[in-house]
């Protein structure tokens, strides 16, 4: 028998119910987009038609390309927008994309509070206008027959950024520390996982061993710790023991492949060499590394910075142990195990990590929770992912005097933006005292009268100073052994020529010093420091403090973290055979 149904008209449409071409753009454009969990749609703003299609047109057009985050920051500033149009009636066409709704939109900006009644920062207004107006350059460039050209206000927000505080940056003892922990947990990472292969081939047939287990897991579960539910099922019962036996998957992981707890000392290693961003250098991929003609010791490490369009790279030892070569090699051959579970667009990536039940990515985020943990366990002080790339330019632009080389380690397009990095307030005051001695030096030499030499010089003015009387001309050797060309030449900030040079006492502390990578040179300075050390225990604070304090921290802050530690460490057994140094009062 057959059921009764409703027959089907198979009869084929004469007509075309596809939409015109042009409604299929349109939709298309407005369409909601998920970027990072944020809906973005251009359908839901209170704007005209035709306007926020032309938005929606230079959003997409400008901003695609660029990462998650500089999407959602921009439609923050559209949504913005769309409420100025609302609440102003100043938009109701393409026409009215002119200076003056921009004057408008400024004025609007302006009156802006924040909750606690205090008006929006100057940055944040700018941020606002600069989304705008990038976007209606975009229409300008691109669709001039939606937008003619607009004569955009010059500086309309000026000061920007003069009202934020300065952020804290470490300091260069603070950044050596973080590179010792670093260093501290890869050293860690190492040694387990050369214990696991030991392990694995010494007692990979011995059932229950460690070696077994990670053979097993090999074997049967693709390199991958099975979950508790796969491990109760029949036939596993051996293997779920062993697990047991062995800490549980999170001891046995780090002898497979990382976890991001596990990853974050290889990602701050790198930042701090690189002197990066954080994003891109999250977002390393694994063909980061390029060998440099010429040059078979280096490998450069090259990454690509969205913002800046282009491809940035710096050159390391290929060899050295904690140097970024090293380190993503490392990285390699650590997590391949976990690229065929990554997502297709992470698969790529070089910071790849096992996750609690996916395999994912590394961040800035996932970083940012782990920061907190990873300075407690090392007593380290609290710092920001932002705030290492100007640490690390400023000192480098401290130790190296050079700005041309600085703007070289940041890979910046112009020199400006290199100066904004190191212009930090130690350096603005190591700047002034060059240029005040140096001023200093210039009208002296136009003050003072015409030098005579030593033979036929009165002897009076020699005697009226009881301080230096006793000084031979010509090398001295200071207190500390180094050896000083004219102790009465008057090169220190604040003494004048024939007088005693205030920093005698400690040579290496002279602006115009020149200290050569010596091992009978640095262990004079390793003596000094030491001596020094040995003299704030038994003079009094005050004498201390005033004399030799800053001796002291110049010694121990910046000249010696400019050598090597195999430099150092070669100096150290030559200290003994030095002659003893006076005692300090």
């Amino acid at each position: 028998m057959r059921s009764p149904g409703k027959r089907i008209h198979r009869n084929l449409s004469q007509g075309s119910a596809a939409p015109p071409t042009h409604d299929a753009h349109q939709a298309r454009i407005e369409a909601p987009r998920v970027v990072r969990r944020t809906v973005i749609d251009f359908s839901s703003l209170g704007l005209p038609e035709e306007v926020r299609l032309a938005l929606a047109l230079a959003f997409w057009g400008h901003l695609g390309a660029r990462p998650p985050r500089g999407i959602k920051s921009c439609w923050t500033w559209v949504l913005t927008f769309s409420r100025f149009a609302s609440e102003s009636g100043a938009v109701r066409s393409l026409a009215d994309l002119d200076r003056r709704m921009l004057l408008r939109y400024v004025e609007w900006l302006n009156a802006r509070r924040r909750a606690d009644g205090a008006t929006w920062a100057i940055s944040t207004r700018s941020a606002a206008y600069s989304a705008l107006r990038q976007l209606l350059r975009w229409l300008e460039r691109c669709r001039p027959d939606l937008v003619s050209r607009i004569d955009y206000p010059f500086t309309p927000f000026p000061g920007r950024g003069s009202d934020r505080p300065p952020r804290a940056t470490p300091t260069a003892r603070e950044l050596r520390a973080i590179l010792r922990a670093c260093e501290a947990d890869i050293a860690a990472v190492r040694e387990v996982r050369a214990s696991a292969a030991a392990q694995r081939a010494a007692d990979g047939d011995k059932p229950g061993s460690l070696g077994w287990l990670l053979v097993e897991v090999d074997q049967r579960f693709a390199g991958i710790v099975p979950s508790s539910l796969e491990l109760q099922r029949c036939g596993n019962h051996p293997l779920q023991l062993a697990v047991r036996r062995w800490g549980g998957a999170k001891q046995i992981e780090p002898c497979l492949y990382p976890r991001a707890v596990s990853l974050l000392p290889y990602y701050l290693a790198i930042l701090i060499h690189a002197a990066g961003n954080p994003e891109p250098i999250a977002e390393l991929g694994r063909d980061c590394l390029q060998d440099v003609p010429l040059l078979e010791n280096c490998q450069a490490l090259v990454w690509f910075k969205a913002r800046a369009g282009r491809l940035q790279r710096r050159s390391f030892e290929r060899d050295a142990p904690f140097e970024p070569p090293a380190l993503v090699r490392d990285l390699l051959a650590w997590n391949e195990r976990l690229r065929p579970l990554a997502p297709a667009a992470q698969r790529d990536r070089l910071f790849i990590f096992k996750g609690l039940r996916t395999v994912n990515a590394m961040s800035t985020i996932t970083v940012h929770h782990l920061l907190g943990e990873f300075c407690q366990r090392h007593g380290l002080a609290a710092f920001s992912l932002a705030s290492i790339r100007p640490s690390v330019l400023s000192s480098f632009y401290r130790a190296s005097g050079d700005l041309l080389r600085t703007r070289a380690v940041a890979n910046h397009a112009s020199i400006a933006t290199t100066v904004r990095y190191v212009q930090t307030p130690i350096v603005r005051q190591q700047n002034h005292a060059r240029m005040a001695a140096l001023q200093g030096a210039f009208i002296e030499h136009l003050a003072a009268p015409p030098a005579i030499s030593p033979a036929t010089s009165p002897a009076p003015v020699v005697a009226a100073l009881p301080s230096s009387a006793d000084v031979p001309p010509g090398k001295t050797v200071s207190l500390f052994g180094f050896d000083c060309t004219d102790p009465l030449a008057g090169t220190a900030p604040g003494t004048r020529r024939g007088e005693i040079c205030t920093n005698f006492m400690g040579c290496f502390t002279c602006p115009n010093a020149v200290i050569p990578p010596e091992p009978r040179t640095m262990a004079r300075l390793l003596q000094a420091r030491d001596h020094l050390r040995a003299a704030a225990l038994t003079l009094h604070p005050a004498r201390w403090q005033v004399l030799y304090a800053s001796q002291l921290r110049i010694l121990e802050d910046d000249i010696l973290p400019r050598f090597s530690t195999r430099e150092l460490a070669a100096a150290e057994p030559l200290v003994a055979q030095l002659p003893p140094l006076p005692d300090l009062r």
